[in-house]
């Protein structure tokens, strides 16, 4: 006999024995129980897709280790920074000024309070990041700061590029920008996605158009260039296309929250139910079996 039978049970003998009122209570209190039951049931058959970022938000807000990633990808880039204006007013390159591109969230800002209330609450983007975009709430990711205002004094134009809205989040980006005493806040600096933008790579384009491209930084491929196609195998394959610019040209941050590689584990099709996206994350996973010895992909 299951708990949910006993306490059936339980509540029908309770019944013939006491008046009516203990009786309509024991009864509400078996209503709550299936209530409680019904939704328990229905979590599981949505997947827990929200709580799954629980360990990786955790991992960004707490662990030493992504502080000492973020300080020696912005040390790299100083130092890149330091050799390239070298050679560059040395060659004289015409009168371009010299600029350098990043993306802004976990790139520039940290957005994991926005993460942890997904995770704490069971959701995923988009619900409640608009809210937290217009509150200007981010902080800097470590070393940003530092090396920005070091950028800026040596004269380089900085260029924020996001996939933020253009239309409704161009004024609090700028505000949260500025509160945290970044350089370059100002709007001609900051270049969001607007209705016709598919990608990055038009604005990286304008940028280039009057500068001399030095640097990009960003946590996600689609911030420096788009592989061929939208798969698994296209973003290796370009990441080995690239990897001389690694730690040169492109600098890239960690950020095991989120990313365009995601979208890769459901064919990108996030239309795809909360059940089945949760499956198609377990089945990209490489697994061992210890009572095998083997390694292998896990199955759906």
């Amino acid at each position: 006999m299951n708990k949910i039978a006993k306490y059936s049970a339980i509540v029908g003998i309770a019944s013939s024995l006491l008046i009516s009122g203990p009786a309509n209570a024991h009864a509400a209190g078996g209503s709550q129980a299936s209530t409680a039951v019904k939704e328990q049931q229905t979590t599981q058959q949505e997947g827990n897709l929200g709580e799954q970022n629980t360990m990786s938000v955790s991992w960004y807000q707490n662990s030493a280790e992504a502080k000492a990633l973020y300080l020696q990808g912005y040390n790299t880039a100083k130092d890149n920074l330091d050799k390239q204006l070298k050679h560059y007013h040395g060659k004289g390159k015409g009168k371009k000024q010299p600029a350098i591109v990043l993306d802004i969230d976990e790139t520039v800002l940290d957005n994991s309070p926005y993460q942890a209330y997904a995770s704490l609450n069971n959701t995923t983007f988009p619900k409640g990041w608009h809210e937290w975009v217009m509150a200007a709430k981010a902080k800097p990711v470590y070393g940003a700061k530092d090396f920005l205002n070091y950028a800026n004094k040596k004269g380089v134009a900085i260029y924020y590029v996001s996939d933020r809205d253009k239309d409704t989040e161009l004024e609090a980006t700028s505000k949260n920008l500025k509160a945290q005493g970044l350089p370059q806040n100002d709007k001609s600096h900051i270049l969001l996605k607007g209705k016709n933008d598919k990608n990055k790579e038009s604005r990286r384009d304008y940028v280039k158009k009057n500068h001399n491209l030095l640097m990009l930084f960003g946590d996600n491929l689609l911030d420096f260039e788009d592989p061929k196609a939208q798969t698994a195998q296209s973003r290796t394959d370009l990441v080995n296309e690239k990897k001389e610019e690694f730690g040169r040209k492109y600098i890239i941050f960690p950020n095991p929250m989120y990313g365009s590689w995601e979208s890769t584990l459901y064919n990108n099709d996030y239309s795809k139910s909360s059940q089945e996206k949760d499956q198609l994350r377990k089945a990209s996973l490489t697994t061992f079996d210890p009572a095998t010895g083997e390694v292998k992909q896990a199955q759906q």
